[in-house]
């Protein structure tokens, strides 16, 4: 398959900040009535393993009420971009006191 978008086509993935486990699923679709931005929209089955689709992955706030809303542990999850992700180090460690 020939990639016409040239060399840097590859560089740059789809947003996906939004990550579903099938197996804890439970396709009561709680997530999809608590996002604020719109993000999901209804699949063509509902009933465990069958989340919504994540159909304006772009638009997505990451703040978290679908994560929160659902009521099967794990079973979606928000994948931050690298930039929003950060790595706290205590200032005890830094100051060594």
């Amino acid at each position: 398959m020939k990639d016409d978008n040239g060399p840097f086509a590859a560089e740059m993935p789809a947003a996906r900040p939004i990550r579903f486990d099938r197996s804890k699923c439970i396709g009561c679709h709680a997530c999809l009535e608590a996002c604020q931005a719109d993000v999901f929209v209804p699949g063509e089955k509902r009933g465990p393993g069958q989340p919504p689709v994540a159909l304006f992955p772009g638009e997505c706030w990451y703040c978290g009420a679908c994560v929160m809303e659902c009521p099967s542990k794990g079973a979606i999850a928000l994948v931050h971009p690298l930039i929003n992700q950060a790595h706290w180090v205590e200032k005890k460690k830094l100051t060594g006191g």
